[in-house]
């Protein structure tokens, strides 16, 4: 890894972070957001996964969706870096 894709990837990292954080503060029931990248190409291969604490989480989240991409989207445009709603996904843990 060079040393620009680790600055990138500390970017991405703190950015995540941030938005997970904002969006622990919104819903009590999410847990923790984990990501993937291929740092040599960034905007196609981003995935965000969303888990929460059990199925009727969940099913919340789910039904407004909206409210937990815009944060993950607002954080890592920041960065500018671009990431559409169908590269974030929802889970239990």
């Amino acid at each position: 890894m060079t040393k620009t894709q680790k600055l990138r990837d500390k970017q991405i990292r703190q950015a995540l972070t941030r938005a997970c954080d904002a969006i622990k503060l919104q819903h009590s029931e999410f847990d923790f957001l984990t990501h993937s990248v291929d740092l040599k190409n960034e905007m196609r291969t981003l995935k965000v996964s969303c888990f929460f604490t059990d199925t009727q989480a969940l099913n919340c989240a789910q039904e407004q969706p909206q409210c937990i991409t815009d944060v993950i989207i607002e954080q890592l445009s920041a960065i500018k870096l671009s990431i559409k709603p169908t590269q974030i996904s929802f889970s239990v843990k």
